[in-house]
């Protein structure tokens, strides 16, 4: 069985579950507070244990978790452009932009809605610069008829949708980037995701 041990609050766990939903994994969601922690151990964001595996194996971060499941249970390797050497170089590049964008716009979202301190201008103003790197990058890829940051959806969509899907609620409009709006919308529509408070599914026919 695959326990994770998250808060399904947090855009960071919400990388994970999604990737286990396009997975068509079976898991067992347990709040983080349950897991045992030792004394002097930093808290992560997140665990996830697979006891699918002997002995079993554990992740502390969404970086981490994702490219194990992907290692392990996508076996064509799709989600990490296995097979493109390029490709996988890029959605690499993504799962770092998806880390900026949880320590920009992910933390104007926890300030404003748990409370959590940090400069709120400053990552506000990093956020709507990441936003900017995005919408260009996604406007270029539509122009090349692609739909998703490497072509195909991967692991890079999914390290950056959470924190990008949820930043209004830390006052970051998305109205001035047409494109990450569209975009959003095709990562909604991927089969196997799942949702999570803040992020509701497109209607059917909706314009993207």
């Amino acid at each position: 069985m695959i326990v994770l041990y998250d808060d399904e609050t947090s855009a960071e766990c919400y990388q994970v579950r999604a990737l286990l939903g396009v997975l068509g994994l079976e898991f067992r969601s347990v709040a983080l507070e349950e897991y045992e922690f030792a004394p002097d151990d930093r808290r992560p964001a997140l665990v996830l244990v697979d006891g699918h595996v002997d002995p079993a194996a554990v992740a502390h971060h969404a970086e981490s978790a994702v490219l194990y499941l992907a290692r392990v249970y996508d076996s064509e390797g799709g989600l990490v452009r296995g097979e493109d050497p390029a490709g996988h170089a890029a959605m690499l590049d993504w799962l770092a932009f998806g880390r900026a964008l949880t320590a920009s716009a992910g933390a104007a979202r926890r300030h404003e809605a748990f409370g959590e301190p940090t400069d709120l201008p400053q990552v506000q103003a990093e956020a709507h610069r990441l936003l900017r790197v995005l919408d260009r990058h996604l406007w270029f890829m539509e122009r090349q008829g692609e739909d998703f940051l490497v072509g195909a959806f991967s692991l890079g969509d999914i390290a950056c949708f959470g924190d990008v899907a949820l930043c209004e609620e830390g006052g970051i409009s998305r109205q001035d980037y047409p494109a990450v709006r569209r975009w959003c919308d095709r990562v909604q529509r991927v089969p196997g995701l799942p949702l999570m408070p803040g992020i509701f599914r497109v209607a059917a026919g909706h314009p993207s």
